[in-house]
């Protein structure tokens, strides 16, 4: 039973494995260490890694909407609307 859930796992959360491009853009730094070629006088060293963070900022995003569409809205929470919710109706309250 634990290898299913192992295998599920991994069925839901390889989205993640993409986090790893925007590391691998910025962790050579011989690759974009160089003043050529400038983008608007501006050394490829700088707008290298100012591309990289906006790079990095894309797969964060596209990496939770992929997350969002692979896990259906049924195991995100609770399907009782009173779950943690006391007689007062306040969550968190003791009477």
């Amino acid at each position: 039973m634990a290898g299913k859930d192992t295998k599920r796992g991994l069925v839901r959360h390889w989205p993640r494995f993409l986090l790893i491009i925007p590391f691998l853009l910025v962790v050579w730094v011989p690759f974009y260490n160089r003043i050529h070629p400038t983008l608007g006088d501006i050394p490829f060293f700088y707008w290298y890694q100012l591309a990289a963070i906006l790079i990095g900022a894309g797969v964060a995003i596209t990496v939770y909407l992929l997350e969002e569409w692979i896990t259906p809205t049924t195991e995100q929470g609770s399907s009782d609307p009173d779950d943690g919710i006391d007689a007062s109706g306040t969550p968190g309250d003791i009477l």
